[in-house]
């Protein structure tokens, strides 16, 4: 009897092969189109997988920390950089910064009122009633009464009278007001001032402050009150 030309070990072999090369082909790596190989497809641009894969490429990454500032928000200067900073008030050699209203108080009676800082005045004005004009050993004088509308309390006043000034009145007569010198004192400046006498009683504020007792001493902040002592107005 004749053998096989193809023995059985030919025939496991022919068998085989088929396995092989399937396994072979399913072990090679699938690569994306459009992707490098080397970086991971799922990871976000400037990820840790992407700065990784830049240090291994031989480029080192600085990783840069952006922060979203709203508008209006104030930055914080970085270290080293100085900021400048605007005063509140610009400073102005040898005045005290006052409000448009500030106490004053009326050395011989002793009377503390709020007071309304006009820089328009020439002369400051004081509330007064019962004003009369006298003589004292020759020399003019003026008696009135001050009224603290706080307390109610009144207190009466004697000064030497120093001139007198006429107001024009449209349509009207002309009136005659006596000025005379007042001793007073606003935050810690002590004042002689003249202040010219009238009746105030319709007014919010029983003071006038001019420009007589504010040049050389004050400048005036319109934005603040009661800037030398806190006051309440009412």
């Amino acid at each position: 009897m004749k053998k096989s030309a193809i023995s059985w070990r030919s025939i496991v072999l022919l068998l085989l092969v088929p396995v092989f090369f399937y396994s072979c082909t399913a072990s090679r790596p699938v690569i994306e189109t459009g992707v490098q190989p080397g970086i991971d497809a799922g990871a976000e641009p400037g990820g840790e997988a992407g700065e990784q894969s830049a240090i291994e490429g031989g480029a080192a990454v600085e990783a840069v920390d952006e922060t979203e500032v709203e508008p209006g928000v104030d930055v914080e200067v970085a270290s080293g950089v100085e900021a400048e900073v605007t005063p509140p008030v610009e400073p102005t050699s040898g005045l005290r910064v006052i409000g448009e209203v500030e106490p004053v108080t009326l050395m011989t009676p002793g009377i503390t009122m709020p007071a309304r800082i006009d820089t328009g005045a020439t002369t400051s004005s004081l509330d007064a009633s019962d004003i009369k004009r006298f003589e004292r050993d020759g020399k003019k004088w003026v008696r009135f009464m001050v009224t603290d509308r706080r307390s109610g309390e009144k207190k009466q006043m004697e000064c030497p009278l120093s001139r007198s000034v006429k107001i024009k009145r449209h349509g009207e007569e002309s009136l005659e007001r006596p000025v005379v010198k007042v001793k007073a004192m606003m935050g810690d400046v002590e004042l002689v001032r003249e202040f010219s006498l009238t009746d105030r009683s319709e007014f919010e504020y029983q003071i006038l402050i001019g420009r007589n007792v504010l040049e050389g001493e004050f400048v005036v902040d319109v934005n603040r009150k009661n800037v030398t002592s806190p006051m309440s107005e009412k």
